[in-house]
């Protein structure tokens, strides 16, 4: 199970990822812009660890999102 906001963030770490394996493929690469995009990637996937964590106390809650729709 996972939400629009797992969806987006995961994609925005897979497009990161890309982007930094070419920019290290890359001759031209700054070293300024490869430590900006580990910087991004490093929130991304603390973003995306921290909603993880925070949603699984009411995943498995008793009840779920039920009473959270009443």
């Amino acid at each position: 199970m996972s939400s629009e906001y797992e969806q987006n963030v995961g994609s925005l770490i897979a497009e990161k990822l890309e982007k930094l394996e070419s920019m290290r493929n890359s001759s031209q690469a700054n070293q300024t812009e490869l430590h900006t995009l580990n910087l991004e990637l490093e929130l991304l996937e603390n973003l995306y660890d921290n909603y993880n964590l925070g949603m699984n106390y009411f995943r498995r809650a008793k009840g779920g999102r039920k009473g959270l729709r009443e």
